[in-house]
């Protein structure tokens, strides 16, 4: 599976990087990748929380997101148990920064409420924050 081994500079699963990154739109739409506060788990066809730095078409998982949440996620556990993704993928490194522990936290932290502008210099895509 791909992926990225580490958060790049600007994750948003980072609890140190800068809000203003996306609008709270984009975290609606991938608020189906990842375990809600009311237990709801994401569905079969759910997509990956893809690294905003990736280019779209071959898009590599956020590691942010794999090692705070992405054990939460099917697709990523099939992966581990078929051996197409490393079980560590799923724990930060040891000079990792500190991560939110969940999506909604994450969400809430990071998101640019509407009518904002957001800091980001392309369009956000589908399958990225």
């Amino acid at each position: 599976m791909p992926r990225q081994k580490k958060p790049c500079t600007r994750c948003p699963w980072v609890r140190t990087t800068s809000p203003g990154e996306f609008p709270a739109e984009r975290y609606e739409v991938l608020r189906r990748t990842s375990v809600q506060d009311d237990g709801e788990q994401p569905s079969f066809d759910a997509p990956l929380f893809a690294c905003h730095k990736t280019p779209e078409g071959r898009e590599k998982a956020c590691a942010g997101w794999l090692a705070s949440v992405g054990h939460e996620h099917i697709g990523v556990r099939v992966a581990v148990a078929q051996g197409r993704l490393p079980r560590e993928a799923l724990t930060p490194g040891e000079d990792w920064p500190p991560l939110f522990e969940s999506y909604t936290e994450m969400a809430a932290q990071q998101a640019v409420p509407s009518g904002e502008e957001c800091t980001l210099r392309r369009p956000a895509r589908r399958s990225r924050p």
